[in-house]
């Protein structure tokens, strides 16, 4: 059995009883500051030999591409009807298809803002290439909750096979802020774990 990780500035959920790697990928410090009034990182040196993240998301395959970590966004004025995307784009340069689980681990978060965004996972398939992500090519959801429970609960995403491109996009919405979270702030690392039998 063998283990490869992708972590978003994002272990695994299953555990290796004699793993032949253990990778992790990461977008690192995805911050959230909360609007004080409402109007309606630099990761890890690459080390991974399978599960990569696309640096440019129009961009291929090839070797400067492909990273463990990518810098997450930085989200300003987060109130209850406020949404924001952070499309993403992973490569199997492996020889066997891996399972993708995604999780979620806290640098920094005041009170419970944890418990206030909300985070949803579905497939992109960017069909036009240009890295950008469009409405349109939003596929099938693959879960969605607060960030506290993606830390707890985790998401399944399917499988990724040697030589395969995912992209997904993660939508986050603040439907949960109340004036409670006013002027606070949280970094948040979202991890994508693969595992290969």
């Amino acid at each position: 059995m063998s283990l490869a990780i992708i972590s978003l500035s994002f272990v695994g959920l299953f555990q290796a009883t004699s793993a032949a790697f253990e990778e992790t990928v990461t977008v690192a410090g995805t911050s959230f500051s909360i609007a004080s009034e409402f109007q309606g990182g630099t990761g890890p040196a690459d080390t991974n030999t399978a599960l990569k993240l696309f640096k440019n998301l129009a961009g291929g395959t090839d070797f400067e591409n492909l990273t463990d970590t990518v810098e997450g966004m930085n989200f300003e004025d987060v109130e209850p009807v406020w949404r924001g995307n952070f499309p993403l784009k992973m490569y199997n340069k492996g020889l066997e298809t891996l399972d993708i689980i995604s999780a979620v681990n806290y640098i920094s978060d005041v009170n419970t803002i944890r418990d206030d965004i909300y985070v949803q996972i579905s497939v992109w398939d960017d069909a036009n290439n240009n890295g950008v992500f469009e409405v349109t090519e939003e596929g099938d959801m693959l879960g969605y909750d607060t960030i506290l429970r993606l830390r707890n609960d985790k998401f399944v995403l399917g499988e990724i096979a040697p030589g395969e491109t995912k992209g997904f996009v993660m939508k986050f919405d603040g439907s949960g802020i109340t004036q409670s979270n006013a002027g606070q702030s949280a970094v948040y690392d979202f991890t994508f774990t693969g595992v290969g039998m």
